[in-house]
């Protein structure tokens, strides 16, 4: 397809996705975008797209404060409710739609219908993503629908509801699945796959490095299923994904073809203008302390003095007006919140260190140290290219010291490219140690410091009995044992 013509599709897709309401009072078993009537090659795109705007833009938000990349600029106010654990089940409404009546829709549509007729590897690459959107709502909200979610067509229309172990298990079984459709030399998508182009042996590696990270998540909830869970990959001799090796929707960048995070947040239309998002001292602090080359990759450097400054957790909802958003540093332009910057999956520092911490743990071969300093390069690489020897030598400010070096860096290479994913990690170790929001309050945390979920959308509890209650967003989801 000629490049115009898929920018012409992804406008097309992007004007329909436009159209519909976040905020509609539907059941997840049913879809506004009918797809019944379209096609898997038409379909795969639109499953995608809403799912980037998901984890790029709607959950990428209520992450990257709660996680403590982000915080509240001063004069403005958008997103004070996170950095005050005030927020409420509005917050993820938007979300909560978009994966259930847009993404996971879309792509179950392209499931079936692909198997239907023999586009196998469309199949797989929908089943595959499913699970990954599953997985997406289990670590936020724990409970979710599985058997009877999506299935409106079997007159299900108030789906039930299943713990969030119950739902990781099965979860394993759908990325089974989709790795067992694969058909090596078969039709494969191709611009329509807006992530890979059809490169299925990349798909391949997407979804065992997706087994690796599911079992990592149960490392402290169930060690045992995560170890032989590892252990069976490795003996399987599955691929990982590499250094260099990221799974992303690519966007042009023109009018109508943006990442979510700028076109929701940056732009002043659609947006909301670029006037609330500030870098927090959480992470500026740590990359200035040891030199780390990387925080000009994250964050661009304060207007008014053009150094790097962050703004101390919660602090800029404070300010008196003195200081402004141009006082602090701010989400990369270009690498984090420009127009067409990728909205992140997987990539392979991610899956390096999950790797190195299998090995750590000892449920893979190898050595540990060798392996966190591969994922290292592979973190530097994707930030810009600059080499982290200096760092990780021994006794130097990122030298491997056991799970605490892994799990610290890890967090700090998802710095505004995987909000999603940092909170998930951060909440399973509690690595590295945050300090609470300055003003973050104890009135919805149930004892704990810090938010450890996202609450339902108020649609979902109004229209399916199943949805369980709200209590307290300091209540874990079932593998957060940590605190």
């Amino acid at each position: 397809m000629r490049l115009s013509n898929k920018i012409f599709a992804l406008s097309l897709l992007i004007a329909v996705f436009s159209m519909v309401s976040c905020e509609e009072a539907l059941d997840i078993n049913d879809s506004p975008n009918n797809p019944s009537s379209s096609t898997p090659a038409l379909t795969l795109p639109s499953g995608m797209l809403y799912s980037g705007q998901v984890i790029g833009l709607n959950f990428a938000l209520i992450s990257g404060f709660i996680t403590q990349y982000w915080t509240q600029s001063p004069q403005a106010g958008q997103y004070e409710v996170y950095d005050r654990y005030n927020y409420n089940g509005s917050a993820t409404s938007a979300g909560w739609s978009n994966s259930w009546y847009g993404a996971m829709a879309d792509l179950k549509f392209v499931k079936n219908q692909g198997l239907e007729d023999g586009l196998t590897n469309h199949a797989a690459i929908a089943t595959l993503l499913l699970a990954y959107q599953y997985q997406v709502m289990v670590d936020l909200f724990d409970q979710v629908p599985f058997d009877e979610a999506l299935s409106g067509q079997e007159g299900i229309l108030q789906a039930g509801y299943e713990t969030g172990e119950a739902v990781y298990d099965k979860i394993i079984d759908l990325v089974d699945e989709g790795l067992g459709m694969i058909v090596p030399g078969g039709v494969t998508p191709g611009a329509e796959d807006l992530m890979l182009q059809g490169d299925m042996e990349m798909w391949t590696k997407f979804g065992n490095t997706l087994k690796l990270k599911i079992y990592m998540r149960q490392s402290e909830a169930r060690p045992s299923v995560a170890q032989s869970g590892i252990q069976a990959l490795e003996n399987s001799g599955a691929l990982f994904l590499e250094i260099g090796e990221n799974v992303a929707i690519s966007y042009p960048g023109t009018s109508g073809n943006q990442n979510p995070l700028y076109s929701g947040d940056v732009s002043a239309a659609p947006g909301l203008g670029n006037v609330n998002i500030s870098g927090s001292a959480s992470v500026i602090s740590i990359m200035l302390d040891a030199g780390d080359p990387r925080v000009d990759f994250y964050y661009d450097a304060s207007v008014t003095t053009g150094n790097q400054l962050g703004i101390i957790q919660g602090e800029g909802v404070e300010e008196d007006g003195n200081d402004t958003r141009n006082d602090f540093s701010t989400p990369s332009a270009v690498n984090v919140a420009g127009p067409s910057t990728p909205v992140y999956y997987i990539t392979g520092h991610e899956s390096l260190f999950l790797q190195a911490e299998a090995i750590a743990r000892g449920w893979m071969s190898g050595d540990a140290k060798t392996a966190y300093e591969d994922a290292m390069l592979a973190a530097f690489a994707f930030a810009g290219g600059a080499d982290p020897s200096s760092l990780i030598a021994d006794g130097a400010a990122y030298a491997y010291n056991g799970l605490e070096s892994i799990h610290t860096q890890k967090w700090l290479s998802m710095a505004g490219t995987q909000c999603v994913e940092g909170w998930a990690e951060w909440r399973r170790t509690d690595t590295p140690q945050l300090e609470q929001s300055v003003e973050g309050t104890a009135a919805n945390l149930n004892g704990s410091t810090f938010p450890r979920r996202a609450f339902y959308p108020v649609v979902e509890l109004s229209n399916n009995p199943n949805a369980p209650a709200n209590t307290n967003i300091g209540d874990p989801v079932w593998w957060d044992i940590g605190e």
